[in-house]
């Protein structure tokens, strides 16, 4: 379907890559355990959903944490929540940690063998500006971090010499289609690269029309079939009111600079490229426009570029061959256990204090005085702010139902958000909405003015009140005194709070 890309190391060559093995263990578990992994708001929920799905062994449509979900839950990302719950409860926080660490240097050992061949400086140079354009996907353990993953395993087969390895894309689709949405940009990709090669050699074309339609039917085999589809349709779209799927222009000017390192390697490689030229230019070229109109994808254009342009960047800049025979592979493997296991288990027991603290990403710091209050209240409904929501699920509920939370299209519909919306600065159509609801504790941001001084004059109570947030409980349930919460040992907040 493609030309091979050129093997510069002879086969007597391949054992010495086998003497990296046990080296290859330890970078690894020291990345993982040395990664600095944020909590962003949302990853209270990831978890929790995890462990529930762990405890259950099924996935409900109804969501037992909200009280105005008015869509049915397709959860998307039920496999990457599932690997999040297990990683905690096997090492809590460390294993979040580590977990976050495997998956990104898993991707960037894909892109480091990607180039093999070529010149140690442009090897390392690659590395460094695919680690400065995935910032935004890999500072949190979120499921994009396995969309990050399956779109390097998705560009390396591309490029691959063994036909063999084309026979597995429909079982990656299938896995990514339960990880991450991201799957829909992997099967782009795929598409934009089959029409490009088959113009240059239209004897490919039934080949590759039987290759995406079978990675098209693989994202069929999750637990929702078709409707993963129409939830996909209805919901992936290049204008999203989130930070990250804002445009690329505008943001500060350092995010620049990867995608345009990314866009000169393509332009340059496109002068000199013989082999795969069209099909890695044409998904450079689509990637490079969506990353302008979305933030997000710049991680993955960048991520593109460094394996696509691979074969240009080894036959341009290759490296000294170096032989360094190796007699005995078994105590090569037996030594790669023995390095993995122990820096494993070291983790682990210094996990408390090493890894113990995912410190929050960003200005969002829970309210743990307002949520210690709340865990004292009587079942019923809270209306909170988006941010706070998947952690008011992970201290409070279900026995507390929020209103909002970090799942947006998944649960609510767009009517749903702006109701939440115009609750929070407090508009008139937000107010309405409070009264037809009537819920029994309301937790918002102190700037909320409006909002707290209608519930004050309409059958609610203000029972407390910090420097970042206020609670109003209806009026005709019980009164409770505000408990004092002690201060904390560590001035950051920290997962899980």
């Amino acid at each position: 379907m493609s030309v091979p890309a050129p093997d510069v190391a002879p086969r007597g060559a391949r054992a010495v890559t086998r003497a990296w093995w046990p080296l290859a263990g330890v970078v690894l578990l020291v990345f993982a355990a040395g990664t600095v992994t944020r909590a962003d708001a949302d990853l209270w929920g990831h978890v929790r959903f995890g462990l529930d799905t762990l405890r259950a062994h099924a996935l409900t449509s109804t969501d037992p944490y909200s009280f105005t979900q008015d869509r049915p839950w397709v959860n998307h990302e039920w496999l990457s929540e599932l690997q999040m719950g297990l990683a905690y409860a096997a090492l809590g926080s460390t294993g979040l940690a580590l977990l976050k660490g495997a998956l990104a240097f898993a991707a960037f050992a894909l892109v480091w063998s990607a180039s093999r061949g070529a010149a140690a400086g442009v090897r390392v140079g690659v590395v460094i500006v695919l680690a400065f354009g995935s910032i935004h996907m890999t500072a949190t353990l979120r499921p994009q971090v396995w969309t990050f993953l399956c779109f390097a395993i998705l560009c390396r087969v591309l490029i691959t010499d063994r036909p063999r390895a084309w026979w597995w894309m429909p079982l990656l689709f299938a896995l990514w289609a339960n990880l991450h949405g991201g799957w829909i940009v992997g099967l782009a990709v795929l598409g934009v690269w089959a029409a490009a090669d088959a113009v240059a050699n239209p004897r490919a074309l039934p080949g590759w029309i039987a290759t995406v339609a079978a990675c098209l039917g693989a994202t069929l085999c999750t637990p929702y079939g078709w409707r993963l589809w129409a939830f996909m349709l209805g919901t992936v779209r290049m204008s999203r009111s989130i930070e990250e799927w804002q445009p690329l222009v505008g943001t500060p000017a350092l995010n620049w600079v990867p995608w345009i390192a990314s866009v000169t390697a393509g332009l340059w490689a496109a002068g000199r490229a013989r082999e795969q030229r069209w099909p890695a230019l044409a998904v450079l070229a689509m990637l490079g426009y969506a990353s302008l109109r979305v933030m997000r994808i710049e991680s993955l254009f960048v991520e593109a570029a460094a394996i696509l342009l691979a074969p240009v960047f080894v036959s341009r800049f290759p490296a000294p061959l170096a032989y360094l025979p190796t007699a005995r592979p078994r105590l090569e493997w037996i030594a790669a256990l023995v390095m993995f296991a122990v820096p494993a288990v070291a983790a682990g027991w210094l996990g408390a204090s090493a890894l113990g603290c995912l410190p929050v990403l960003g200005t969002f710091v829970p309210d743990r005085q307002a949520v210690h209050f709340l865990q004292g209240a009587e079942p019923g409904r809270l209306v909170t702010y988006f941010d706070w929501g998947e952690y008011a699920i992970w201290h409070l509920g279900p026995r507390l139902r929020v209103s909002m939370d970090g799942r947006r299209e998944t649960v609510y519909s767009d009517r749903r958000i702006a109701e939440h919306d115009a609750i929070v600065v407090g508009s008139p159509a937000g107010l309405s909405v409070l009264t037809d609801w009537r819920p029994e504790y309301v937790w918002l941001p102190a700037r909320s003015v409006t909002t707290k001084n209608w519930l004050a004059t309409h059958g609610y109570r203000i029972d407390l009140e910090t420097v970042g947030s206020f609670v109003a409980v209806r009026a005709d349930l019980p009164h409770r005194d505000a408990p004092a919460v002690p201060a904390p040992a560590v001035t950051r907040a920290c997962f899980p709070g």
